[in-house]
């Protein structure tokens, strides 16, 4: 099949530059031109309509495991991991290892876990309540999620501080900065399977009301995962519920430390939380970017895409287009009603822990500002890089307790 060359008058965005940033004003400038813009290694989507529509469009398969070949990386653990992680795999495969883990990874057993989210946020603000300053991310933005996944799995007490620190090294293998992290990200990696691969023998000898037992029992027209997808699956599962979690409230606290105002309306108003919880995704992403691979040949509105080029959907241009969300889409407002987002994909790979992520941050942001109070910035916050799973690497703030 011919296609028509691509308009030469597309904008160029440098998306493995370490300064680039997905909400930057290049971004802005070039969605404003054109819905779609070159990239050192295929094409950006910046425009919500059109990301909404390829997001669910099934001549295009998930593309992050092109984040390592664009990086020189084509064998080794971490490449295998990705490959075979439910974000990566696609057709019957994909449908049938969903179905299981849906299963198991239920609103129901989610909803459970309410209380004991509280229990933990509560018992973390106590830990540091008193000092009036902290590194948030340290403190709370890191062990929260790490204790309510490793929870709901059912992994011991003692080895909840090494499922982390694995989950936020991991975190490094979705950006441009692989290779220079390789042997740090493949270490947390095995640590992580020699681990699941432990937890996953106890419970076959003893199984017990948690997600790993249910992961193993889980059946679906006579199947069951496998011995290595419940390894991989668990993984993934122990990473996603951790490190994007825990960057995502940190982008959280970032941005209410932007708008006092809106920290403040939500300890008067914690019955705002839900609302909070999708403003800071649509504005503020951890991740900013999802990736597809046309399957064919495709032309989109007059560009013409050919067959295995990739495409970088750019959520956080989407959620924020003016075209969409009015003059002011920039504005970080708690209280305003907004079209869905697209932070957590669409189609077939829409984000499995989409709604955890929303539950535990609905339940620790009113708590945390009723608790803290007025807070501020402490000192200069470190970053991960913006193109990957993006957000705080520390954060130290300060905070004044008022009276009741």
């Amino acid at each position: 099949m011919t296609t028509p060359a691509v308009s030469p008058v597309l904008p160029y965005l440098d998306i493995m530059d370490p300064a680039f940033r997905p909400d930057g004003a290049e971004v802005t400038a070039a969605r404003a031109a054109h819905w779609c813009a070159r990239t050192p290694i295929g094409f950006a989507v910046l425009r919500y309509d059109k990301l909404a529509e390829l997001l669910a469009d099934r001549r295009l398969r998930q593309g992050t495991y092109r984040i390592l070949t664009a990086q020189g990386l084509t064998e080794g653990p971490l490449v295998e991991w990705m490959n075979s992680v439910i974000l990566s795999v696609e057709g019957d495969d994909h449908t049938r290892l969903r179905r299981l883990v849906s299963r198991a990874f239920t609103p129901r057993a989610i909803a459970e876990l309410r209380p004991r989210m509280i229990e933990i946020a509560n018992e973390l603000v106590d830990s540091f309540l008193d000092a009036g300053r902290v590194d948030f991310m340290e403190a709370f933005a890191d062990p929260y999620p790490a204790r309510v996944i490793c929870e709901l799995l059912g992994v011991p007490r003692e080895q909840h501080d090494a499922f982390r620190g694995w989950a936020n090294d991991l975190g490094l293998a979705f950006s441009f900065t692989v290779a220079d992290n390789l042997e740090r990200i493949e270490a947390a990696l095995a640590g992580l399977h020699a681990a699941t691969d432990e937890l996953l023998a106890e419970r076959r000898a003893r199984p017990t009301g948690d997600l790993l037992s249910a992961l193993i029992a889980a059946e679906a027209d006579g199947s069951r995962l496998s011995t290595e997808e419940l390894r991989t699956m668990v993984t993934a599962l122990l990473f996603a519920g951790q490190d994007t979690t825990s960057h995502q409230i940190g982008n959280a606290i970032a941005m209410f430390l932007r708008h006092p105002e809106q920290w403040a309306l939500l300890a008067r108003q914690p019955e705002l939380a839900a609302q909070a919880v999708d403003e800071v995704i649509r504005v503020a992403p951890t991740s900013p970017l999802n990736s597809r691979i046309a399957t064919e040949d495709l032309e989109v509105d007059g560009v013409a895409i050919p067959a295995d080029s990739h495409l970088s959907l750019f959520a956080t241009a989407g959620n924020t287009d003016p075209a969409v969300f009015g003059a002011d889409a920039d504005r970080f407002d708690i209280t305003a009603s907004r079209r869905p987002l697209l932070t957590f994909g669409g189609g077939i790979h829409y984000c499995l822990g989409a709604h955890l992520t929303r539950v535990e941050m609905a339940e620790a942001l009113p708590l945390l500002a009723r608790r803290l109070g007025p807070i501020e910035l402490d000192g200069d916050p470190t970053w991960r890089p913006a193109t990957g799973i993006a957000g705080p690497v520390t954060l130290p703030i300060r905070f004044r307790r008022e009276a009741p």
